[in-house]
């Protein structure tokens, strides 16, 4: 297999064990958003699935938060029951990301160091990758939780 078919199946084996933590931001997402701002989530995903920088995904993201009271409002079943859900979602992206990518990235994996540049160029190729899946698993989780009118499973508890 070549090595760009092993990093599409890294990345999504580690979307997958992401999963459930991913629903919870999607649940999130339908909580603080609700129908009327779809918009602003699909702008996030067309922005990351367009990009060829996490940089301008998280530039959004950070706009959103400015801009927008919802895109603050805590999850009050959240683990930070402070935390509001641009914060959450950035900070997801930003540092959760960061750990996961290092693990699709050891020897037994992927085999891709973090010293020359080209190595840091795959590093960062990854983290585009397994961000855009992330993207769009939160925004149809928040897509089936508004449309279909189901409240958020709010009895599970992140730290659960």
């Amino acid at each position: 297999m070549n090595f760009e078919m092993k990093t599409i199946r890294e990345v999504s084996l580690e979307a997958e064990i992401c999963y459930p933590e991913v629903i919870k931001l999607g649940d999130h997402a339908a909580y603080a958003l609700t129908a009327r701002h779809r918009a602003q989530l699909t702008g996030l995903e067309n922005i990351a699935e367009s990009t060829f920088k996490t940089a301008d995904i998280l530039d959004y993201i950070k706009k959103q938060i400015a801009r927008f009271n919802h895109w603050r409002k805590p999850d009050p079943t959240a683990s930070n029951p402070q935390q509001g859900f641009g914060e959450r979602l950035r900070y997801y992206l930003e540092e959760d990301l960061s750990l996961r990518v290092g693990r699709i990235c050891r020897r037994e994996r992927l085999n891709v160091g973090d010293t020359t540049e080209d190595e840091q160029q795959t590093r960062r190729h990854i983290r585009l990758l397994l961000m855009r899946q992330v993207i769009r698993h939160i925004v149809v989780q928040y897509e089936y939780r508004v449309s279909v009118g189901l409240e958020p499973q709010y009895g599970a508890r992140d730290d659960a």
